[in-house]
């Protein structure tokens, strides 16, 4: 997989926000096909890989592990889609970017969040899914919005088409093992950032609907 190279001045990193994603990345791409080259990577399946895996540019990652990265996508996904090593799951509300106002405001594009999950043992012996620091911001096109159906799509038009940001914040130290008690079901997911307004909990937990392939493994009993 191809790394999108940048042209940014020295000390620089391509950290737009979710709005300048819409309107300068994703209806370029969506209504004429328009792609900055070097800014949001295209060609690469980002479920083909484990996130940790994926080509991020060297200027989006910093010390302790924190990376971002910005991938065209050829279609929106579902609740969950499995990736090597685990699966993406859908947490949290959908957020919409509203244009206009009054009675002629209407979401032109939507933000949807996931978080990646790898396959544990739980308590009970039977296999989980935990999540993990890894995210991604998937935004998408409202293709039945009034603004899109006065517009006049180019020939490489592709109003399926989607951005996403994966990206994991630095963690110093590894996550301690959750214990195993009766309170398991009550274990914190993923962090909020100063965009996010929705939650992790246990609708988002029942959302995983990854297979998790093989037998569970029994947990060994004391002697």
């Amino acid at each position: 997989m191809a790394t999108a190279a940048r042209n940014l001045p020295p000390g620089h990193a391509f950290e737009p926000s979710g709005h300048q994603i819409i309107t300068q990345y994703l209806a370029p791409k969506a209504l004429r096909g328009d792609a900055t080259p070097g800014h949001v990577a295209e060609g690469v399946d980002v479920f083909s890989a484990s996130p940790a895996a994926l080509p991020f540019h060297p200027s989006s990652r910093r010390r302790h592990g924190e990376a971002w990265g910005y991938f065209y996508g050829a279609q929106a996904a579902g609740d969950a889609r499995p990736a090597p090593g685990g699966c993406w799951a859908r947490y949290g509300r959908e957020k919409g970017y509203v244009h206009g106002a009054g009675a002629a405001a209407e979401a032109v594009a939507f933000r949807r969040r996931f978080a990646f999950h790898v396959p544990r043992q739980g308590c009970d012996g039977r296999a989980a899914w935990a999540p993990t620091p890894w995210l991604m911001k998937e935004y998408r096109l409202n293709k039945g919005a009034a603004a899109f159906r006065a517009a006049q799509p180019g020939p490489k038009a592709d109003m399926d088409c989607v951005v996403r940001k994966i990206f994991t914040k630095a963690v110093a130290v590894a996550p301690p093992t959750p214990p195993c008690s009766s309170d398991e079901e009550d274990s914190s997911g993923p962090d909020m950032d100063e965009e996010d307004d929705g939650w992790y909990g246990e609708e988002d937990r029942k959302r995983v609907g990854c297979s998790i392939e093989g037998p569970p493994r029994k947990r060994a009993r004391p002697s």
